[in-house]
């Protein structure tokens, strides 16, 4: 099943990336995206990282529900 947005908030920017809530019906499940795939994202762009999650948050939601679908999980359940 594919991940849902969970609220249009997100956690903001830190050393890790950007973490971001998503659901799967009721359960609510943790995602990033590193620092470096948004780096990579905004040499492209010109944009800052934040800048290049909020302007590619939908794309990086699909692949985070992808990676959730095939089972590759983090240690904490997260994506």
């Amino acid at each position: 099943m594919p991940l849902e947005r969970l609220k249009d908030q997100y956690a903001g920017l830190s050393l890790e990336g950007v973490r971001f809530m998503m659901r799967d019906g009721i359960k609510e499940v943790l995602c990033r995206v590193s620092l470096e795939a948004l780096a990579d994202r905004g040499n492209t762009t010109g944009l800052n990282a934040a800048g290049v999650f909020e302007s590619c948050r939908n794309e990086i939601e699909r692949a985070a529900s992808a990676k959730y679908d095939s089972g590759q999980l983090d240690y904490a359940g997260g994506v």
